[in-house]
């Protein structure tokens, strides 16, 4: 089936209209509006709506087209969360066409895969496949993948899963998965004027971050995969101190840790644990490395896995090519695929637009991407 950019943009637009900051995030208001905006489009097709509750007022929404075993299905799956909206140089929310573009905040990540997404139920529900085909509007994947976990906790199961990203319609089979911890160091607080009857967090704190950003003496001297790149260590936060002219007392940093397919997250954090303590031998405070508050694993589909043969196949044929390929970052996949769906990331867009303070899509690019996702379908 053909769409057109005139099928994509008053979709789109009601998608970007709804805000759906997620709340963790400056002015967030949740995915709440939306995920009723989501619900109500599936109801209307006909298809069967489960509403889970992830947290209080957060919704997933699941919809099926037959309410019928999807053990053998294929899953369809887009987060409703966005990012903040501050310092946007175009209205969040308003969903302005220029040039064969819509501007808005989520339009590229990722409310164009869910608009592709929805339109794909739509035509399928008119020309169903043998097997059932289900839509997942999951919460949270910007911070936690908590409406992922929650997915996976439900015990769905799928034979395949395309989860919906900005991905310039090339098929992501491998990407990073992530490990991130607070690191802490205590000292003792003095007056400035006597350092020496302190004991200085910060300057503690520097034989972490040396360790971490300088010889990086835990990351594996193996080759980098093939698809994703090496495995990195960034630290992403620095909090310390307490005022100019007193000895800080506390020191914390975030690590920020990606995971190549073939680690283990827990091994990567055991050594970098052990690792921070060997930087730190010596420092006459105390060293807390805290429980990881974020896990995702890496992610890897083997190229002849059926989900993959059918989404190739579909997009070769909307677009004469089709792409393997891996990226650095980490998506919902990493859970589903953990809980034993295969998965593929892909959808219309471009990570360079996502996040962005104008960001945008290609309207045709997200009509190809329906036509690709029906097709897919159908060969599944």
């Amino acid at each position: 089936m053909m769409f057109t950019e005139d099928d994509v943009a008053p979709l789109l637009r009601q998608l970007v209209a709804i805000p759906s900051v997620n709340p963790a995030f400056q002015e967030g208001a949740g995915e709440g509006a939306l995920a009723e905006f989501v619900a109500a489009y599936l109801r209307e097709l006909g298809a069967f709506v489960q509403m889970q509750e992830v947290y209080p007022g957060r919704f997933n929404v699941i919809g099926r087209l037959r309410n019928s075993d999807a053990a053998q299905g294929l899953l369809l799956e887009a987060h409703l969360d966005t990012v903040q909206v501050t310092g946007m140089t175009v209205e969040p929310f308003g969903g302005e066409i220029r040039a064969g573009r819509l501007y808005g905040r989520g339009a590229c990540d990722t409310k164009a895969s869910l608009a592709a997404m929805l339109l794909a139920m739509r035509a399928l529900r008119d020309t169903p496949p043998a097997h059932e085909v289900l839509l997942a509007a999951l919460v949270d994947e910007e911070v936690m993948f908590a409406g992922a976990r929650a997915l996976a906790a439900s015990g769905l199961r799928a034979a395949g899963a395309i989860v919906g990203e900005p991905t310039d319609l090339h098929l992501v089979i491998a990407h990073k998965g992530v490990v991130r911890f607070h690191a802490e160091v205590v000292g003792k607080a003095a007056h400035s004027a006597t350092p020496a009857e302190g004991v200085n967090a910060i300057e503690g704190m520097l034989r972490i971050i040396e360790y971490l950003c300088g010889e990086r003496t835990d990351l594996p001297a193996a080759p980098a995969h093939p698809l994703t790149g090496p495995p990195t260590v960034c630290v992403t936060r620095i909090e310390g101190g307490s005022g100019a002219n007193t000895v800080p007392e506390r020191c914390t940093i975030h690590v920020d840790r990606r995971v190549i397919p073939g680690e283990r997250p827990e091994v990567v954090y055991r050594d970098l644990r052990e690792g921070i303590g060997r930087a730190a031998a010596g420092f006459p405070g105390q060293i807390v490395v805290h429980e990881p508050y974020l896990v995702g694993d890496p992610m890897e589909t083997p190229p002849d896995t059926p989900v993959v043969r059918a989404l190739a196949s579909a997009v070769t044929a909307v677009t004469g090519r089709s792409d393997l390929v891996g990226r650095p970052f980490a998506t919902d996949a990493s859970v589903l695929t953990a809980a034993g769906i295969p998965c593929v990331v892909f959808g219309p867009g471009s990570l360079q637009h996502a996040h962005t303070a104008s960001e945008s899509v290609s309207l045709a690019e997200v009509a190809r991407a329906a036509e690709i996702l029906v097709r897919t379908a159908q060969l599944f």
